[in-house]
């Protein structure tokens, strides 16, 4: 109606009711929220960073984790996080407005007392901001579960390329393919594939001893900003000694890629089960 009346104006002296922010824990309330210490500024001089923050769990007895979440407390400079066990497992990559997943029956993340979690979070202010220092003080949430009835951990197996000249682990213009074996028995129930730069393909696959191939995970077109993990329908066990290979295809065209501002290196994890 409005495009077909001749689209008249509006009342300027009406007042637009203010839009208000209410985060919400994606899971509901945690079972555990640990906030940051005190606040971080990311100062005036800096438009961009990457902090790391240590911060004790505080458990009394050991704790099994399902899922983890972030509430940032300055929404609009918090790009991402990375959630971990100190020294031990990684809970959750966070993005806003991604899915925040809980780990499959029978999977969880051990806490042992006397633990801390491992916060990194990545900031970048909006371009308003950027003449000021901006604080956050942003909120982990931990989920926990019963323990799993095998009482194993959910544990990972890194599979890095192999390094180029120079020290530098690139995969090259026309795609490389690299791998590692299992150190034993396991119940593989997700990936995480952290990209150096933007792919055609990553193609993730298994060699059993018996030479079967079993694909465990392809990306099409997949971009460094697509930050998670990706969970298996139906968990794939495989014996001590599979080969896990990795093959990556870069872009052919470059050239309209966005800038890649935080640059990790190509990596893909494999969480899992031992059995």
């Amino acid at each position: 109606m409005w495009a077909s009346g001749g689209t008249p104006e509006g009342d300027f002296n009406t007042k637009l009711p203010e839009v208000v922010f209410h985060p919400q824990w994606k899971l509901g309330a945690p079972d555990l929220k640990i906030q940051m210490d005190a606040p971080h500024a990311v100062a005036q001089s800096a438009i961009e960073e990457v902090s790391d923050f240590s911060l004790p769990a505080n458990v009394a007895d050991t704790k099994w984790i399902k899922a983890a979440d972030l509430m940032p407390g300055t929404a609009s400079i918090v790009r991402d996080a990375v959630i971990s066990i100190e020294n031990g497992p990684v809970l959750a990559l966070w993005q806003p407005g991604g899915d925040t997943t809980p780990a499959p029956s029978g999977a969880a993340f051990r806490l042992a007392p006397g633990s801390k979690i491992h916060l990194q979070i990545h900031y970048k202010k909006h371009f308003d901001q950027e003449q000021n220092a901006v604080s956050d003080r942003s909120t982990v949430g931990l989920y926990f579960t019963d323990p799993p009835p095998s009482g194993r951990e959910l544990q990972s197996f890194s599979i890095d390329p192999p390094k180029a000249a120079g020290g530098s682990s690139g995969s090259g213009t026309l795609g490389s393919t690299f791998g590692g074996a299992l150190p034993n028995a396991a119940r593989i129930v997700a990936l995480r594939p952290m990209l150096d730069r933007a792919y055609e393909s990553v193609d993730v696959h298994a060699i059993t001893a018996s030479g079967a191939d079993v694909p465990l995970l392809r990306l099409h077109g997949p971009r460094p900003q697509w930050f998670q993990r990706y969970w298996l329908q139906e968990p794939v066990e495989l014996a001590s000694g599979s080969k896990i290979t990795v093959r990556v295809t870069p872009l052919s065209d470059y050239s309209d890629e966005p800038a890649v501002t935080r640059r990790l290196p190509l990596q893909v994890v494999l969480d899992y089960i031992p059995l």
